[in-house]
């Protein structure tokens, strides 16, 4: 797992990790395409590159569900704010519109 640079035990960060495992996934590519590898190696590295996307695409996915959360907290914090029976009642000032 990845160390915070804050010391905590927290689990890091969704783009702090997409970063960490970009950086090692092109780490792998520079190695495979050294043309050094044995081929036992070469296949490893290459089954780690392969996870270490996935792990790529969870965190990307993690990243897109926060946002998600967040323009759903400011949309009803603005709805609550202006108040749903005016919004309801054809008031054509809307936040979203």
């Amino acid at each position: 797992m990845a160390e915070r640079l804050d010391g905590s035990d927290a689990p890091p960060h969704p783009i702090d990790l997409f970063e960490q495992l970009v950086r090692e996934v092109e780490a792998i590519v520079q190695r495979l395409e050294s043309g050094d590898l044995p081929l036992a190696e070469a296949i490893r590295e290459y089954q780690r590159g392969i996870e270490l996307i996935r792990q790529c695409n969870e965190a990307l996915d993690q990243a897109e569900l926060q946002i998600n959360q967040l323009r759903i907290g400011s949309l009803a914090s603005e709805l609550e704010t202006k108040g749903f029976y005016d919004l309801a009642n054809g008031d054509d000032d809307l936040p979203f519109s």
